[in-house]
């Protein structure tokens, strides 16, 4: 089995603590969502792309900038939280991957 090096972004859900302008990703053992990027949850490849469901985007971490402890993180209490706003980045993330769908790639 491989690493846990994927994060699930979902385009199913709004986040409604940010007005709508972050996006959500699934939480750590597909417990709820979060905007957190600290606390998304990381799977592996596999578990990814099986879990995910229409509008559920495997991501690779290393796609945020961040390294993998920062994902990794068990503090309970996030002083400095880091979100993914909606922007120009995400919707061609999000583009790129209707594409692949489309043609039956999953490389991100």
């Amino acid at each position: 089995m491989g690493e846990k090096e994927y994060l699930i972004l979902t385009t199913r859900h709004k986040d409604m603590l940010f007005g709508g302008d972050v996006h959500l990703f699934w939480g750590t053992n597909g417990g709820g969502y979060t905007a957190i990027l600290q606390r998304a949850g990381l799977y592996t490849k596999e578990k990814a792309y099986k879990l995910g469901g229409e509008g559920d985007i495997p991501v690779h971490y290393t796609v945020f900038g961040k390294d993998k402890s920062f994902f990794e993180s068990e503090e309970k209490f996030i002083q400095m939280p880091t979100l993914y706003s909606i922007g120009k980045e995400s919707k061609n993330l999000i583009a790129d991957w209707q594409y692949q769908l489309r043609h039956n790639q999953t490389a991100l």
